[in-house]
């Protein structure tokens, strides 16, 4: 990590972590609809957001050592309404394309 390489160990433990994080944002998902409701926006975009630099990594053939994996302002600002989408009760049933299946069991 101290030299910057990125090399296959690096690239494994990259995904695995990127894997890893996945799926503590999906059980960190079914929380917020225990939130109050004002409170489930704000949350939600979080994840949302946080999830798209996860994508930018793997854009960046995960090299997150010499390659900023970066969200950019108005990119964030268009992440609103599917946040706002996925705080509603219909959302579990009628999912955004692309989503990952809504479960309470994970």
């Amino acid at each position: 990590i101290m030299a910057r390489r990125v090399d296959e160990n690096y690239v494994r433990m990259m995904q695995y972590q990127i894997d890893r994080t996945r799926r503590y944002y999906d059980r960190a998902r079914r929380g917020v609809f225990m939130l109050a409701e004002h409170s489930r926006l704000p949350v939600q975009t979080s994840l949302d957001a946080y999830g798209k630099i996860l994508d930018k990594i793997e854009e960046n053939q995960y090299d997150s050592l010499n390659h900023r994996a970066y969200v950019g302002k108005w990119e964030k600002v268009s992440i609103i309404p599917f946040s706002w989408y996925r705080t509603l009760e219909v959302s579990k049933t009628l999912p955004i394309p692309g989503d990952r299946p809504f479960s309470m069991d994970t």
